[in-house]
């Protein structure tokens, strides 16, 4: 089958890479500005819709076809349960939601059935040399930021300055990290070692748990599968207390602290699910941004508005988590199947035909992500789009090489 080219001087490079890459600059430009725009949600709903297209024309595996139905069920519990619980019925900020709320998913399996082998490949060509560059010189200037301020810089914890690079926040350069990673890694080589010790030395200079998880799993990762293929269970409990570990002062500080945001949201998404069962509350409701824009009735009912960073004037902490959002708008039920799409999706690594590298890389990163989502609203957040592009189209080469072989 022909595909539409680009020519560059000498070379060809695929249409759908150039969109690719036009993609992740105009979302990484959109970070580094820190201003707010809708272009990760569009690009989640035209995702939604290539996704329900390639489902009625049969052209997902069967692995996918059962994750993408999942997630489908998942937003009609979430649309009976606005109509159950009448909390919100404005459509807009249903349909908003909806979006919001599962664009990750939705934005993975699009990069995933987008890029292909030929593609990925493509995209690496015209990025890697860039990667390179930014692994390097975010070392470089995370070095510097320890002893000179040069701007790059936040508060400071573990004696350390945190480092954001260029970004206003250090999960965005987490999350273009993770795409520098991703296209080092699509050519496997020793070489390419020096850069991902390069990219984690300058992560873990974040100081933020997310940025710490991602390094030490990927470095990890990178050892362990130079000896083994699979990851196996035994591996899983020892980096489940590496993250126990690693994560104490925030387990301490913010889950269990019965007076901190995230603990209150666990415990209200709880109740909420209890309240509405089978259903939970519905979308725009708790814990997302819809809910703190429109300041839902919830919140009155279990005594935000009287708190810092959750009352009206400052909504800061009213959309800082995940998997507390999907408890409460879903309800059991519904939260139970949305964990099984994402646990789906962990599980189908393994069955990819991936180099160490590539390997490495897609379990610790979306690992990272998961375990992040826990304290922020990441998975719903214009970053986590660009991590899940990056895992997607790592993943989405080596699928379409398997579908090729058949």
């Amino acid at each position: 089958m022909s595909r539409y080219t680009v020519v560059c001087r000498t070379k060809k490079y695929g249409v759908k890479a150039i969109i690719t890459i036009a993609i992740l600059f105009i979302l990484i430009l959109f970070e580094v500005l820190g201003g707010r725009s809708y272009f990760d949600e569009i690009l989640g709903l035209c995702s939604m819709l290539y996704m329900i297209l390639l489902l009625f024309a049969r052209r997902l595996t069967n692995e996918d076809k059962i994750s993408v139905l999942l997630l489908l069920t998942v937003i009609c519990i979430g649309v009976l349960s606005n109509i159950y619980s009448k909390i919100n019925v404005s459509l807009y900020s249903i349909l908003i939601d909806l979006v919001v709320e599962s664009k990750f998913l939705w934005v993975f399996f699009g990069a995933k059935y987008f890029v292909t082998q030929v593609e990925m490949k493509d995209v690496s060509r015209i990025l890697r040399p860039f990667a390179k560059l930014f692994a390097v010189t975010a070392m470089i200037f995370a070095l510097i930021s320890q002893v000179v301020n040069i701007g790059m810089t936040g508060s400071e914890r573990y004696g350390l300055k945190e480092f954001k690079f260029f970004f206003p926040m250090s999960f965005q350069f987490l999350a273009v990290a993770m795409v520098a990673v991703a296209v080092i890694s699509n050519k496997q080589s020793r070489k390419n070692y020096r850069y991902y010790i390069c990219m984690c030395i300058a992560l873990i200079l974040a100081t933020k748990s997310s940025p710490l998880l991602f390094s030490v799993f990927f470095l990890i990762l990178l050892v362990y599968f130079k000896k083994r293929e699979e990851l196996k269970t035994s591996t899983l409990v020892i980096l489940g207390i590496l993250v126990l570990i690693l994560g104490t002062f925030q387990i301490q500080t913010y889950l269990l602290n019965e007076n901190a945001p995230r603990y209150l949201f666990f415990y209200y998404g709880g109740k909420t699910a209890n309240t509405y069962f089978p259903f939970g509350a519905g979308f725009s409701t708790f814990g997302s941004d819809q809910a703190a824009r429109n300041y839902s009735e919830l919140y009155f009912r279990y005594g935000f508005n009287g708190l810092f960073g959750m009352n009206q004037k400052d909504g800061s902490f009213l959309s800082d988590t995940f998997w507390a959002m999907a408890l409460g708008q879903f309800g059991w039920i519904g939260f139970a199947l949305y964990v099984i799409v994402y646990i789906r999706i962990f599980n189908s690594i393994k069955k990819v035909k991936l180099n160490l590298e590539q390997r490495a890389f897609c379990y610790a990163a979306y690992a990272a992500q998961l375990i992040h989502a826990v304290g922020s609203a990441i998975l719903s957040s214009s970053a986590g789009v660009i991590s899940a592009i990056a895992i997607g189209m790592v993943l989405g080469g080596s699928y379409s090489k398997n579908r090729n072989k058949k």
